[in-house]
């Protein structure tokens, strides 16, 4: 009897600190670390703008933001830090006329360089542009942008990814799904 309750005592010990341990492993990571998690972990959705038919993919951690009107989807991931600093990450999809279809290389060539940015060229349509914006917020230093530009039928369609430079490795999901982004 005594063996069977000291068995007992040390199972239920065992077990509380098992579960202890699972509720409290990642109270010491970093803010950048649970992030990374976040965005690792969260599963795709995918969405359709009924207008010019095309479509792109978020996570499940990012909510739709108003549109700017019809042509484009927008969803953001928006978080206070520990620091008190607002994380804002956009994902967005919106589409605007080429000025220069004869010659579209040179437009997004421009684009890039009002940004401060590089623009590479990925095949005849598609274009990725990537630049470092200031940041006002004194506790953010930059922010990146990425932006992939498609061409078809003398329109943009522009996937575009903004983050706190900072989290580069959480949003790496992310910025893998710009650079291969296929809207239709």
């Amino acid at each position: 009897m005594k063996k069977t309750f000291l068995c007992l005592v040390l199972c239920l010990a065992a077990f509380i600190v098992f579960n202890y341990r699972c509720a409290h492993e990642h109270d010491e990571e970093t803010y950048l670390e649970q992030l990374e998690r976040k965005m690792t972990c969260a599963d795709w959705q995918t969405h359709y703008e009924p207008a010019y038919g095309y479509e792109m993919r978020s996570l499940s951690c990012f909510r739709p933001v108003e549109n700017d009107g019809e042509g484009s989807l927008r969803f953001a991931y928006v978080e206070e830090t520990p620091l008190k600093s607002i994380m804002y990450i956009t994902l967005e999809t919106a589409t605007q006329p080429c000025r220069d279809s004869l010659n579209p290389a040179l437009e997004i060539r421009e684009i890039a360089r009002e940004m401060g940015g590089v623009c590479i060229r990925k095949s005849d349509s598609t274009y990725l542009v990537t630049a470092e914006l200031k940041s006002r917020d004194p506790k953010v230093t930059a922010y990146r942008i990425n932006a992939k530009y498609v061409l078809r039928q003398k329109l943009w369609f522009v996937e575009t990814l903004i983050y706190p430079e900072d989290f580069a490795p959480a949003v790496r999901r992310l910025v893998d799904e710009v650079n291969r982004w296929h809207p239709f």
